[in-house]
């Protein structure tokens, strides 16, 4: 009886025991399950994040584009606006001539040279403008300062567009002498149209029709056609 109530003991205890491992097989399956849901969330996870930052990235992306489009047709338009305001400051000073190399005396006479006789006797002599005693002026003087020992040279306003636009025309008579004229330019628009003289040059001394527009005195038409700076 001892041994067989003994035995019934090591049954039941078995018998707990095998219960309790196969609670144990139950739990170590839900961890390894709860393990794996874990990791399928983390990798989704770590996927959404990817996802989030490319999208975000992208963002990013279109506005800085947006951005860089918005401040390039900023600069274009205040390139015009700069180009423009050229041109009025040009038409502003379209009355006026500079003469290069006319002989300055300090005093004659002993007085200081007069620039309203000087000119008009260059314009004579040099230029043989005859009517130059019947021109009037705005203003004439000399501008900036001498260099080695050279005469400054000579800013004349004409009171008369035309009267501007006669004498400019005999350019050509100083041809061969150590004198010259030319516009009074902002040195902007001198600069661009330095870079089209070649053209220009090249163009007048194979007879083709060239200048340079009075309107925009920056661009050069040959042949009626604008010609487009390299």
């Amino acid at each position: 009886m001892t041994a067989l109530s003994m035995t019934q003991d090591v049954g039941a205890t078995l018998q707990a025991i095998l219960d309790k491992l196969e609670k144990l097989d139950s739990i170590e399956s839900v961890v390894k399950k709860i393990e794996a849901n874990l990791k399928k969330l983390d990798n989704r996870t770590r996927s959404d994040k990817t996802e989030a930052l490319e999208r975000t990235h992208q963002l990013y992306e279109t506005q800085l584009a947006e951005l860089t489009r918005k401040c390039q047709k900023n600069e274009d338009l205040l390139g015009e606006i700069h180009t423009k305001n050229l041109y009025l400051e040009s038409y502003s000073r379209r009355e006026n001539i500079k003469f290069i190399n006319i002989e300055e005396s300090t005093e004659i006479g002993g007085r200081n040279e007069d620039t309203e006789e000087v000119l008009p006797t260059f314009l004579e002599r040099d230029l043989g403008y005859r009517e130059a005693r019947n021109v009037e002026f705005q203003r004439v003087h000399r501008i900036g300062k001498s260099k080695d020992g050279n005469p400054r040279p000579i800013l004349v306003r004409f009171l008369r567009y035309k009267d501007c636009q006669q004498i400019f025309s005999l350019g050509h008579r100083l041809k061969g002498t150590n004198f010259q004229m030319f516009r009074d330019l902002p040195q902007e628009i001198i600069a661009r149209r330095k870079a089209q003289m070649e053209a220009f040059k090249d163009a007048r001394k194979n007879g083709v029709a060239a200048s340079f527009s009075q309107s925009q005195p920056d661009k050069l038409y040959i042949r009626g056609h604008r010609k487009l700076p390299k």
